[in-house]
């Protein structure tokens, strides 16, 4: 399945594996054998779990259920299926919202973001840390020492949300105080004699709603990265405590998030994971008008063409220098009923090993079976609402058989480059 990769260090894939996301707890009635077997069948290895249901693990505040995982991980190991254990601190249960307010995400001054979707948290607050990390320790502690877990994801796409909360606001100036020392200094470095911004107090710069400085928008969206970094760190150590040496930890990043750097994020991690999601039909066959996609994908993905995916894959490789692993991409379909638009013949096959040749060691797609309810039953799955194999799963079922047998060809890729491209969140 894996090989050591040296020393001490995690076991990492050597070569790729194919799976993806799988939620036996959205399923509309009992088919835990009857997946894992189809993935069995049609050469799929690894799957992800657990990410997304911190009310399932903790129903109620201080109260844990943790045993309904079992037999999805000894279903899995039984059948060779490898998996990745995630975090549930990117959607916070109804209960964690009513007794803990303070911990709610605002999205501007004084406007804290009303309860409904996800990463709707403040996750700098000390009182969501504690509660984050209760159920951290909880979850992973009681599955760490499973024999199908290979590694860990820590959160979910973090740095998806800039938050305006008062506290983090305060904690932002006195960074500012820590790096700029006088406020003289920061008038001279940000330029604030323009339009009458100069401050004589630390207490009169106001808040970044309707800013238009350059060099301020600028700290604060490295401050917001920041905040993301320490997440993703600190959370990284809490999942060590009770890893075996063996496994790996990462998380999955999403490259377009605005409260990130895809430069530092992954620094902590054993392995970066990044979701490439990217336009299909013909916007993968060739750019469309001026680069962009005319409506026919989500607005995060900002360009049709093949330029897009490879563009994604490269970042994620450049995220620590090595290979990576995709923990999401297109299954059928992504978005909703009005721009559900599934790949040609061919096109996860196009798509799989553009990824695979710019490093990528696991394609997981999002993800193993669509959902029957929720804010994504339109983001199709591998297999469709009738839970049935079709054209996705001969299509994908195809391209894991033939990464399997290019096994030996694929064990240890090097970097060959003629052209290096720069990325920086930061302009």
């Amino acid at each position: 399945m894996s090989e050591q990769t040296g020393g001490a260090a995690p076991v990492l894939p050597r070569t790729v594996m194919v799976g993806a996301a799988y939620y036996a707890e959205y399923q509309p009635y009992e088919r835990l054998a009857a997946d894992l077997d189809l993935m069995v069948e049609g050469g799929f290895s690894i799957i992800r779990v657990g990410e997304s249901v911190w009310s399932t693990w903790e129903p109620r505040d201080g109260v844990f259920e943790l045993e309904w995982l079992e037999p999805v991980l000894d279903a899995a190991y039984e059948r060779g299926i490898a998996v990745i254990l995630g975090t549930p601190t990117y959607a916070v249960p109804p209960w964690l919202r009513a007794a803990y307010p303070e911990t709610t995400a605002h999205v501007a001054t004084g406007a804290p973001m009303p309860y409904g979707a996800r990463q709707d948290v403040n996750y700098a607050h000390p009182t969501f840390r504690r509660l984050a990390e209760r159920v951290v320790r909880a979850v992973v502690g009681r599955y760490a020492a499973h024999p199908a877990v290979i590694g860990f994801q820590v959160d979910n796409e973090p740095g998806n949300k800039i938050f305006f909360n008062p506290d983090v606001f305060e904690r932002f100036v006195t960074s500012l105080r820590e790096q700029y020392g006088t406020v003289d200094e920061l008038n001279r470095r940000w330029g604030l004699t323009y339009w009458s911004h100069r401050i004589d107090d630390w207490s009169q710069l106001w808040t970044p709603d309707l800013n238009t400085t350059p060099a301020y928008d600028l700290a604060w969206r490295r401050y917001q990265a920041s905040l993301a970094d320490d997440l993703i760190a600190w959370q990284t150590a809490v999942v060590r405590e009770y890893a075996r040496p063996d496994q790996f930890v990462m998380t999955c990043i999403a490259p377009h998030h605005r409260a990130q750097d895809v430069t530092t994020i992954a620094a902590p991690l054993d392995v970066a994971g990044v979701n490439i999601y990217y336009a299909t039909q013909e916007s993968l066959t060739h750019p469309g008008p001026d680069g962009l996609t005319g409506g026919v994908a989500p607005d995060f993905v900002p360009w049709a063409g093949p330029a897009f995916p490879a563009l994604q894959a490269d970042i994620a490789r450049g995220m620590r220098d090595e290979a990576f692993l995709v923990t999401e991409t297109n299954a059928t379909s992504i978005g909703g009923a009005g721009d559900n638009l599934p790949c040609y013949d061919g096109q996860w096959r196009q798509a799989g090993w553009l990824m695979v040749a710019r490093g990528a060691r696991v394609l997981e797609y999002w993800s193993w079976a669509t959902q029957h309810f929720g804010f994504e039953s339109y983001w199709t799955g591998i297999l469709g609402h009738s839970l049935t194999p079709g054209r996705t799963y001969a299509e994908l079922s195809g391209l894991a058989r033939e990464l399997t047998a290019a096994t030996a060809d694929l064990a240890d890729l090097r970097t060959h480059s003629d052209v290096g491209l720069l990325v920086s969140p930061e302009s």
